[in-house]
C-alpha cells in the first residue's frame, strides 16, 4: 500500500531510530562505470529517442566555462541500429552534420514542431558567462515527420526558431531584422512546458548574465503552433524580480490547479518561484506572478546561502503534490522544501540524513532498487558522486533521505572511478532491462560515464494519477480539453516519464467501440488531450499511462452530458489493432477543413519501414475485421505510402474546394506487420465533417 505522509507527521518518524531500510538488492547497484560517451568539458546530458526505435539515445552539451566544443548524439546500439541496446556508438559526424561548436551549458531533447520526433534545443552561455558578449541559443530539427526525410538526423533551424522579440536589446540582436530572430544572452538552463495550455511546447528561458551577475531578464517565448517562438513580454507582474543567477529551472504545477508553474534555482541570491495564472479564458492580466516572499520566505523556507545550483521536484512523501530538493540551499547544505499544500513550502527537517555538506551541482530522482519509491543521485562538483535511498517505502524512518553507504543504507554507487567533476547525472533505462540507469557528464577530459543498474528488480510498479480533469456536463458542443496529472517511480523533471504513452480513451452512449486521443506532455508529469466537440450524448472516458517497463495504470471513469448541434473538426473512431512489439498505429489529422487551408496527416507506432494503405470514404458502414473495426468503408479513394524507420508517416496537403460543406469524411490506415492477423495491423479510424 502507498505510504502518504504528511508534514504534520514528520517530526514523529523522523525520531524512529534503527528502522532498517529495505533494498530489494543491497550493495553496489551500480557497476564499474563504462565511458562511451566522450570526454570535453562536458556541462549536461539527456536521453530521447531520436529515432523512434523504442531506445534511448543520448545527447552531450559541451564547452561551457571552458569554451566552444562540439556537441555531440550518441545513438542506442539496440532495436533499429540491430545491436546490443545500452551500448552507444558516436553518430554527432553523421546526425549532426554542419553543426558549429558552441559554448553550451544544457541540451534538451524536445518535439519543438508537434511531429512526433524529438528535436534538439541547446542553452549557450559565452565563455564560461564570463564573456562580455553573450551567446545564441541553438536549436536543431529532427529530419522527421515534417521535415519529409530521415528521423534521427539533424539540421540547425535556429534562425526560424526565434520568431518576434521584444524586451531584447538591440545589441543583442543577430538578425538583419530589428526585432526578430537569434539573439545572444547567457543561459544556463531553458525548459520547455505548455505554459498557455494550447497543446504545444512553449519555452521559458533563463538568464543568468554575464558573469553569472544577475543583469539579465529571464524570457517566455509561446510557440506559435510549429516550432517558431514568439516572446510574451512583460510575462510576470510589475514587482517580480526576474534578473537572478538561474542555473536550473523546472516548470511543474505547484499549485494542484493543472497549469504550470516556474521554479528556478539562483546560485547567489534567493530562488524564485513564479506563479501562472491561466484562467479558463486564457490569460486575462499578468501571465505570472513572482510569489517568493509567501511561498518560501514567509513560510520559512528562505535560502540562506549561495551555491544553488539546482531544484528538483519530485512528490517525495507520497502526498501527491510536488516538493522539491534543494542543493546548497543552506550553504553546503542541502534542504527538502515540502509543499504545504497551499503554494507554500517548509523545510523539512531531518528529511536528509548524512548529507556530506559538500559543494553539490545537479540532483535526480529515480528508483534504483525497485522499491516503489524516489531514491536520489547527487553529481558532485568536487569528489564523489552519491546514492540517497529513499525510506518512504518503509515509512520514512529515521530519515526520508539516507546517504547510502552511511546509516542503515548499503553502499550502491560504483566503488572506483567515481569522482572528479560532474556537472550533472541523467537516469533512464537504457539497457532496456525494466530497471533505470544513470549518465554522467564530467568536465575537464573526464570521460562521461554510464552506471549501469546491475543488481536492479524490474520495475512492477505501474504509473498512477495525481489528479485528472472532472468534466462536468456541457451544452455549448465545443471541444473538451482533458489533463492528466501522472505520478510514478520515476522522474519527471531531469528523467523520462514525459515520454510515457499516455492515452485519453472514451465512448458515447455506451456504444462499443472505443475512441483513443494520443495525449502530449505538457512538462511537469502533466499531459494533455482533448475529446472533440461536437459530439451529442453521454461521454465516458479514462485515461491510460504505460511506463517504460510496460506496467499500465488506468485511471478512474469519468462521464459526462454533452448537448450539441455542431459538428466535431475531427473525431477519433476506434482502436488501433497490436503488431510488432505490441505498437498500435495511430493516425491523427488535424487542420480546419476549409477550401485552402492546410491538413496534416500523421501515422505513428506503426511497424517500421513497412508499407501503409490509408482509405478514405465518404460514408461508414462499420464492420469487424482483422482484429478491430473497419470504418473508412466503403473507400472512395485509397492511397499507399512508406513508413520511415521510425515507424510513422507525415504528410501536409491543401484542402481542396471540391468537398462541399456538411460531407462526412473516413479516414483509415492499414499497415503491413507480418506479426499480427491476417498481416496487416489497423489505426483508429478519423471523421471529420467539412463546415
Amino acid at each position: 500500500m502507498r505510504m502518504f505522509i504528511g508534514l504534520a507527521a514528520w517530526t514523529g518518524l523522523s525520531s524512529l531510530a534503527g528502522a532498517q531500510l529495505t533494498d530489494l538488492q543491497p550493495g553496489r547497484n551500480f557497476a564499474t562505470p563504462t565511458q562511451p560517451f566522450g570526454g570535453g568539458y562536458s556541462e549536461n546530458i539527456d536521453v530521447g529517442d531520436i529515432d523512434n526505435d523504442g531506445d534511448y539515445d543520448v545527447a552531450v552539451a559541451n564547452g561551457g566555462d571552458f569554451g566552444p566544443q562540439p556537441n555531440r548524439i550518441y545513438v542506442n546500439r539496440g532495436n533499429l541500429q540491430a545491436g546490443v541496446e545500452g551500448t552507444f556508438s558516436d553518430g554527432t559526424m553523421a546526425r549532426f552534420v554542419g553543426i558549429p561548436d558552441d559554448t553550451s551549458r544544457d541540451i534538451e531533447f524536445v518535439d519543438t514542431d508537434d511531429d512526433n520526433d524529438l528535436d534538439i534545443h541547446v542553452a549557450n552561455s559565452g565563455t564560461g558567462g564570463f564573456s562580455p558578449v553573450g551567446e545564441v541559443s541553438r536549436s536543431y530539427v529532427n529530419l522527421g515527420g515534417k521535415q519529409l526525410g530521415t528521423v534521427g538526423f539533424y539540421t540547425e533551424n535556429t534562425d526560424s526558431f526565434w520568431g518576434t522579440l521584444v524586451s531584447v536589446p538591440s545589441a543583442d540582436e543577430v538578425a538583419p531584422v530589428d526585432g526578430q530572430g537569434p539573439w545572444r544572452d547567457w543561459s544556463c538552463d531553458c525548459e520547455f512546458g505548455d505554459l498557455d495550455n494550447d497543446g504545444d511546447l512553449d519555452l521559458f528561458h533563463s538568464s543568468y548574465g554575464p558573469g553569472i551577475n544577475g543583469t539579465r531578464d529571464h524570457r517566455l517565448f509561446l510557440n506559435t503552433g510549429n516550432g517558431r517562438f514568439d516572446e510574451l513580454w512583460p510575462w510576470s507582474d510589475a514587482g517580480a524580480d526576474t534578473k537572478t543567477h538561474a542555473m536550473d529551472v523546472d516548470l511543474v504545477d505547484i499549485d494542484a490547479d493543472y497549469d504550470i508553474d516556474v521554479f528556478s534555482s539562483s546560485r547567489d541570491s534567493q530562488a524564485r518561484i513564479y506563479r501562472n495564472n491561466l484562467g479558463a479564458g486564457g490569460w486575462s492580466g499578468d501571465p505570472f506572478t513572482d510569489i517568493t516572499q509567501s511561498a518560501l520566505i514567509a513560510s520559512g523556507a528562505a535560502q540562506a546561502g549561495t551555491s544553488n545550483y539546482e531544484v528538483e521536484f519530485a512528490d517525495v512523501d507520497g502526498d501527491g503534490d510536488f516538493d522539491v530538493w534543494a542543493l546548497n540551499y543552506s550553504n553546503f547544505t542541502d534542504r527538502m522544501l515540502l509543499n504545504n499544500g497551499d503554494f507554500s513550502f517548509s523545510i523539512g527537517t531531518g528529511a536528509i540524513g548524512f548529507d556530506p555538506n559538500i559543494d553539490e551541482n545537479e540532483v535526480d530522482f529515480l528508483d534504483y532498487d525497485g522499491d516503489g519509491d524516489l531514491d536520489s543521485f547527487l553529481a558532485n562538483f568536487s569528489g564523489t558522486n552519491s546514492i540517497f535511498q529513499s525510506g518512504l517505502a518503509d515509512g520514512g524512518a529515521p530519515n526520508l533521505y539516507t546517504r547510502c553507504g552511511f546509516g542503515t543504507a548499503a553502499a550502491e554507487a560504483p566503488a572506483v572511478d567515481n569522482g572528479g567533476t560532474t556537472l550533472d547525472g541523467e537516469c533512464a533505462d537504457l539497457d532496456g532491462d525494466g530497471d533505470p540507469d544513470m549518465l554522467l557528464a564530467n568536465r575537464t577530459n573526464q570521460g562521461n560515464r554510464l552506471w549501469e543498474n546491475v543488481l536492479g528488480v524490474h520495475d512492477t510498479h505501474a504509473p498512477t494519477f495525481f489528479q485528472f480533469t472532472q468534466q462536468g456536463d456541457k451544452i455549448d458542443g465545443s471541444d473538451t480539453p482533458i489533463i492528466a496529472q501522472v505520478r510514478d517511480n520515476a522522474s519527471g523533471g531531469e528523467g523520462t516519464l514525459d515520454f510515457y504513452d499516455t492515452f485519453l480513451k472514451y465512448q458515447v452512449d455506451g456504444g462499443p467501440d472505443t475512441n483513443v486521443v494520443q495525449m502530449h506532455e505538457q512538462s511537469g508529469q502533466q499531459f494533455r488531450g482533448v475529446i472533440p466537440g461536437g459530439i451529442h450524448g453521454t461521454i465516458e472516458y479514462w485515461i491510460e499511462c504505460t511506463d517504460d517497463a510496460g506496467n499500465t495504470g488506468v485511471s478512474s471513469h469519468v462521464t459526462y452530458s454533452q448537448t450539441s448541434s455542431g459538428n466535431p473538426l475531427w473525431e477519433n473512431l476506434g482502436e488501433g489493432t497490436p503488431g510488432l512489439d505490441g505498437r498500435r498505429p495511430y493516425l491523427e489529422l488535424r487542420g480546419p477543413q476549409t477550401v485552402g487551408s492546410r491538413t496534416e496527416l500523421l501515422v505513428e507506432d506503426a511497424r517500421r519501414s513497412s508499407t501503409a494503405l490509408l482509405w478514405l470514404s465518404f460514408s461508414s458502414i462499420p464492420f469487424g475485421a482483422i482484429g478491430g473495426t473497419i470504418y473508412a468503408t466503403p473507400f472512395t479513394s485509397q492511397v499507399l505510402f512508406p513508413t520511415d524507420t521510425g515507424g510513422t508517416f507525415y504528410a501536409s496537403v491543401t484542402w481542396p474546394g471540391s468537398i462541399p460543406a456538411g460531407i462526412d469524411h473516413y479516414w483509415q490506415t492499414f499497415v503491413s506487420d507480418a506479426a499480427s492477423i491476417h498481416g496487416l495491423t489497423l489505426s483508429n479510424a478519423v471523421h471529420g465533417v467539412t463546415p
